[in-house]
């Protein structure tokens, strides 16, 4: 019976905090609806070629329609949660913009995302792209230089 109690008691909890607030003001019921966005693609940086994939995740509410943006432009037929781009191109660098609306077209949230695509491949972690041996001779040198001007300055 405890065990039961207790469960009840976490499932009226839960649903107090993820239904809407309602409050009487003048004789009327006002709705707010708790939401929070639980996922969102951070500025997106891939190479030309590569798949781009774009995503805003909402919880607390089922958004009934989506509408994505390119540069403030509407995207046709862009009216999901995940917006995707197969083999981007550097002209598909820019702003995407996410609106999403509730059932009678009342917006409920509008999320920007940079997305960047490169035209040089981005070197991939552990690569050798640049030797360690030349990095650290680069280093001696700036080492070197440095030592010079400091004795210089401080002969002067």
């Amino acid at each position: 019976m405890k065990k039961c109690l207790a469960r009840l008691a976490v499932a009226l909890v839960a649903i107090m905090l993820f239904a809407s607030v309602c409050a009487l003001a003048d004789g009327t019921i006002s709705t707010t609806v708790l939401m929070r966005v639980s996922r969102m693609t951070q500025n997106a940086v891939v190479n030309a070629g590569e798949d781009l994939s774009i995503e805003v995740s909402i919880d607390g509410v089922e958004p009934a329609s989506y509408q994505w943006y390119f540069n403030d432009a509407p995207i046709e037929g862009a009216n999901q949660k995940v917006y995707n781009i197969v083999n981007a191109q550097p002209e598909h660098t820019g702003v995407y913009r996410m609106d999403a609306f509730d059932e009678n077209g009342a917006m409920l949230v509008s999320m920007d995302v940079s997305a960047r695509v490169l035209e040089d491949e981005v070197p991939q972690a552990g690569d050798g792209s640049l030797p360690v041996g030349a990095a650290m001779a680069g280093m001696a040198v700036c080492g070197v230089m440095l030592a010079v001007l400091l004795r210089r300055r401080a002969m002067a």
